[in-house]
């Protein structure tokens, strides 16, 4: 930017703040403090969504969790606004204009006083920064109906983030629809890994490479309306807010309103202001049908997940699982993330560093910033956590050992506290708190099963155990040769994938440590014979009590993972039709939907594989169900 562009663009800015300023100084409404008089002037709601990945909760397979995807994408963004009200209207602040309305982070006692349901109280103009969140967990005619009356047209947000994973994005396209018959004149953003998967920077060729399920391509050829204004691919953490940002100048300070059109040039202006960006995204603009408008972050300067805000620090914990108990009651569990992607890149997998573009963990100084983090969620009400890193650190044991170690520290001094409340990192929590916190992580079988020295595995696990460390979870997913000889997490080809399997469990099992495991059908091979093998394995497995739980999965095409390719499908799997309803069998089975199965697989072998894993494996099969939506009484 030129030197006399930039002058001009101080100067409006100035105009834009002393404006507010003398907005703010009128009489202020009643009710309201001078400060939240200020911080309503000058800033506007903004919604952010969970799409959901069904339209009804009955029968339906689900590990609960929170969204947190969209938690973490938000996490700098929200930091941002938050640091922007406590400095008030000043040109020294994050957002010195205009300002996305969240202002005002969850107290204790409303993060001790959420329930597990996804939908938050919307009425008041001062929301906290979870109530503007909506995850409604599945879209039908009823929420749809909620959402419109009691959500959108309550909140009437300027600004709509959706966040949606594959499985989710034909919801997330009919929630943009509802959006913008409702309030035409809402920004809507998408984000999340659907569009991660199906829009990316090719550094090698210097170009943006858009999948064929990509929301942009479906706009373009007519398969569906013009209902997005951009989208975020990538590590989307400052992109958002950059983003934001943008639209936050555009606004008319009247309406606090502006047109994809003004964001466009607006972002133009002020992008290079912010370079470096650490990490790798995209942001898209769509003009209507045609016309797009693409800006490449790829500064060089890596992205360190470390010094990012929680993902908890705006946002409520709710997420139980049934894997964590005390006296017969389901801990509230946290979940927490050090790394990106996994360094493995199997076929099948969405999660692999091949697909995600680039592997990312904690920085040199990231244990000391983990060990933080674990004990803000303890201070936010966590019992709980769950690493949900593919690999626990990466695989890097030297990380796990004295992540661990230092935890285990920690632990030895909260026992040895004279007083209920002991300070750690700053943050006064409860001393028995941290001594009962549980958790688990993640593993590969021949991570455990196949090193060369075999010690440190014991080592670590043993090390994970006086953590607190009571659950592991690990890919089994075949127990037939001929199907998981194909899969590139097995790496130790000298030794049977059984003898393997049995290893790694056994070995988990010597520290005291449960593990549960998932289990993929429709592999490349697979048949009648490969599925009847497995089902047996496992079966045998969770007789003998070396393994605990095991959830059966059916394998299901990503945008843009290799078997996808492999099998010829990029162009044929309709992740954006709303008229495809999900039904038995697979509702059975997490993510599992009719148009992006595994071509290996029949549905008659679906019912087989649902119906002998029921019976087989009884109890220990994970039939966990999805919680039953609650629309919030008098709404």
């Amino acid at each position: 930017m030129k030197k006399q562009e930039a002058d001009l663009l101080r100067h409006e800015l100035e105009l834009r703040r002393r404006t507010l300023l003398d907005r703010a100084a009128l009489a202020q409404a009643p009710g309201y403090s001078l400060e939240e008089h200020e911080w309503l002037e000058r800033s506007f709601p903004v919604l952010s969504i969970l799409a959901p990945v069904m339209s009804t909760n009955e029968g339906k397979i689900e590990f609960p969790g929170d969204p947190m995807c969209l938690y973490s994408a938000l996490s700098y963004a929200v930091d941002q606004a938050v640091k922007t009200r406590k400095m008030g209207i000043c040109e020294e602040a994050p957002y010195n204009d205009l300002c996305p309305q969240w202002g005002a982070l969850p107290s204790a006692d409303y993060r001790a006083t959420v329930d597990v349901n996804g939908i938050r109280e919307y009425q008041g103009a001062l929301l906290n920064t979870d109530q503007t969140v909506f995850d409604p967990r599945v879209w039908n005619e009823a929420v749809k109906k909620y959402f419109v009356n009691k959500v959108l047209l309550v909140m009437r947000p300027k600004v709509v983030l959706i966040s949606s994973v594959s499985p989710a994005h034909r919801y997330a396209i009919d929630i943009a629809r509802v959006v913008r018959k409702h309030l035409p004149d809402s920004l809507i953003v998408l984000g999340g890994r659907h569009v991660d998967e199906t829009l990316h920077f090719d550094p090698t060729q210097r170009r943006i490479v858009l999948e064929p399920s990509s929301a942009i391509v479906k706009i373009q050829d007519g398969a569906i309306e013009p209902v997005f204004d951009f989208l975020v691919s990538g590590d989307g953490y400052y992109a958002l807010d950059l983003l934001m940002k943008a639209i936050s100048l555009s606004m008319d300070l009247n309406s606090k309103s502006t047109k994809v059109r003004s964001v466009i040039k607006t972002l133009s202006d002020i992008a290079p202001l912010f370079d470096p960006i650490p990490g790798h995204s995209v942001i898209v603009a769509l003009d209507g049908k045609k016309s797009a408008h693409a800006w490449v972050i790829n500064s060089g300067v890596k992205l360190d997940l470390s010094v990012l805000p929680s993902p908890y620090q705006a946002f409520a914990i709710r997420a139980l699982f049934p894997i964590f108990q005390r006296n017969e009651r389901v801990l509230r569990t946290a979940h927490f993330m050090v790394t990106n992607a996994c360094t493995y890149h199997c076929y099948f997998c969405s999660e692999g560093v091949t697909v995600v573009g680039t592997f990312r963990s904690y920085n040199s100084d990231g244990i000391q910033r983990a060990l933080e983090k674990v004990i803000e969620y303890i201070s936010y009400g966590a019992e709980a956590l769950f690493f949900d890193d593919s690999i626990f650190w990466g695989g890097n044991f030297g990380n796990v050992i004295h992540f661990c170690r230092e935890l285990i520290h920690l632990r030895e001094l909260a026992k040895k506290s004279s007083t209920k409340m002991i300070n750690l990192f700053g943050r006064e929590v409860e001393a028995q708190k941290v001594v009962d916190l549980m958790w688990g992580a993640q593993f590969t079988v021949d991570l455990l099963a196949s090193r060369r020295i075999p010690e440190e595995a014991m080592l670590a696990l043993h090390e994970m155990k006086k953590a607190g460390c009571c659950y592991i979870y690990m890919g089994i997913e075949s127990m037939s040769a001929p199907v998981i000889d194909k899969v590139h997490k097995n790496i130790n080809r000298k030794q049977a994938w059984d003898d393997r399997v049995r290893t790694a469990l056994g070995m988990a099992r010597s520290a005291g440590i449960t593990v549960g495991s998932s289990v993929l059908f429709g592999l490349d091979g697979e048949t009648m014979e490969t599925i009847e093998e497995t089902i047996s394995k496992v079966e045998e497995l969770l007789m003998e009590d070396i393994l605990s739980i095991a959830s059966p999965n059916i394998l299901t095409y990503h945008p843009n993972t290799a078997i996808t390719a492999l099998h010829e499908m990029k162009d044929k799997i309709d992740y954006h039709s709303i008229g495809i309803e999900n039904r038995p069998p697979y509702v059975y089975f997490e993510e599992a939907f009719p148009a992006v199965v595994s071509r290996n697989l029949s549905e008659e072998q679906i019912w087989f594989i649902h119906e002998q894993a029921t019976r087989r494996w009884g109890v220990k099969r994970n039939l966990n169900p999805m919680p039953e939506v609650i629309l919030r009484e008098g709404d």
